[in-house]
C-alpha cells in the first residue's frame, strides 16, 4: 500500500508539507514491522514502557499513512487499511499494551464487519474486537466525551455488539451485552431496539430473540440509565 502513496509522492508531499514526508513515512513503517516481527520472534524485547511507546508509535504512523490513502482518494487500498488497523490493533492487545489510540482500529473493524456476512466470520471478529477493547487505556474506558457519537469507544463497541447479533451465536451475544451493558449502558436501549427491528425482517432463529427481548425488558427504551 505505501508503493501507491510514493506512486503519488508530489501530490502526497504537498499534503503533508514536507518534501520527504511519504519516503520517510514508508521507511518508518517499514522498520516498525521488522521491529514487530522480532518481537513476534522473541528475538528482541522491550520493557512495558518502552512496548506502549513502540505501539503508539506504530498506530501513529499507520494514522499517518491512512490520512494520505484519504486525501489521495486511493480508493482500492480502504479495505487494506481496514484490514492493517485491526491486524495491528489485535498485535498490539495481544502483547500487553496499552491503547491509547483507537480511532483507526475502530474504523477499520467497523468497516470489516459491514463487509461481513459469515457467522463464523462476525464470531471471530467480535472476539478480536473485544481483546483490543480490554486493552484500551482507563482514559478510553472512562468514556468521558460522550457528546461526540462517533467516539471510538463507542463505535468499536456497538460493532462489537452487532458482530456478536448478526452471528446468530446467542451465548456470544449474552457475552458481549453483558459488557455493553458496563461500557455503553446509555446506548443500550436504542442499541437493542434497532436489533429487535432488525431481526423482524428476517429470518433468524428464536433463541436470538429471546437473547434481545429478555436484554430489552432491562434496558427498556425511555428510562434513565
Amino acid at each position: 500500500m505505501t508503493q501507491s502513496v510514493l506512486a503519488q509522492s508530489e501530490e502526497a508531499e504537498s499534503i503533508m508539507e514536507d518534501p520527504s514526508g511519504p519516503l520517510a513515512l514508508a521507511r518508518a513503517l517499514s522498520d516498525c514491522f521488522q521491529i514487530a516481527g522480532a518481537l513476534e520472534q522473541e528475538a528482541a524485547r522491550l520493557e512495558q514502557d518502552q512496548l506502549d511507546e513502540f505501539c503508539a508509535y506504530g498506530l501513529d504512523l499507520m494514522d499517518r499513512l491512512a490520512f494520505l490513502v484519504r486525501k489521495l482518494e486511493i480508493m482500492d487500498k480502504q479495505d487494506v487499511v481496514a484490514r492493517m488497523f485491526a491486524s495491528m490493533g489485535v498485535w498490539v492487545a495481544r502483547r500487553g499494551a496499552t491503547i491509547d489510540n483507537l480511532a483507526g482500529t475502530a474504523d477499520g473493524f467497523g468497516r470489516i464487519v459491514n463487509a461481513t456476512s459469515a457467522t463464523e466470520g462476525l464470531r471471530d471478529l467480535c472476539e478480536r474486537m473485544d481483546e483490543v477493547i480490554e486493552a484500551a487505556s482507563l482514559r478510553l474506558q472512562l468514556d468521558e466525551d460522550r457528546g461526540d457519537a462517533w467516539r471510538p469507544w463507542r463505535v468499536i463497541n456497538l460493532n462489537a455488539g452487532v458482530a456478536a447479533t448478526r452471528s446468530l451465536d446467542p451465548e456470544l451475544m449474552e457475552r458481549t451485552f453483558a459488557k455493553m451493558e458496563r461500557r455503553l449502558p446509555a446506548d443500550m436501549p436504542g442499541f437493542l431496539a434497532d436489533g429487535m427491528r432488525q431481526a423482524a425482517f428476517q429470518n433468524v432463529p428464536e433463541a436470538v430473540r429471546d437473547v434481545l427481548r429478555r436484554h430489552m425488558e432491562k434496558w427498556p427504551a425511555g428510562a434513565p440509565h
